[in-house]
């Protein structure tokens, strides 16, 4: 994923936040010593219960990656960082999903799932375009 967002935008994100899915030990040597600030969460904790606050001292020298990433998320600027998460891409599926009735996908097969995924972002970023710039964005936007 950064590699494609360093080929479309010319340059490297500032941070990199990812939920736990992604954590593993793969994705966390590809992007250690990047560019990037990455914060990937290391598990879940159950609603309402906070993370423990960060332990105070050196990091172990024999801590994991993934110990690593859990400590760094601890801290006040990655648990700031992380919180916006979910205001910035959280939002987005529930919009899908109340505005566009897009729970399942429809069509079958990677090409067909890929596609109907695609046509269903378009529509969100149209309805974000139309909100923000209104109408004459939209007709900009077919002119041009």
């Amino acid at each position: 994923m950064v590699a494609a967002t360093i080929a479309t935008c010319g340059r490297a994100p500032r941070q990199l936040l990812a939920d736990a899915g992604y954590c593993s030990a793969a994705n966390l040597a590809a992007v250690a010593g990047g560019p990037s600030e990455v914060l990937i969460a290391t598990g879940r904790f159950p609603h309402g219960q906070t993370p423990p606050a960060a332990p105070r001292g050196r990091l172990p020298t024999a801590a994991t990656a993934k110990e690593r990433m859990a400590r760094r998320l601890r801290t006040k600027r990655g648990r700031a960082a992380y919180t916006r998460r979910k205001a910035i891409v959280e939002p987005v599926y529930g919009q899908l999903h109340t505005l566009q009735q897009a729970r399942w996908l429809l069509l079958r097969g990677v090409a067909g799932a890929t596609r109907e995924w695609q046509l269903l972002c378009a529509m969100h970023n149209l309805r974000k375009l139309f909100q923000v710039r209104g109408t004459a964005a939209l007709q900009r936007l077919a002119a041009g």
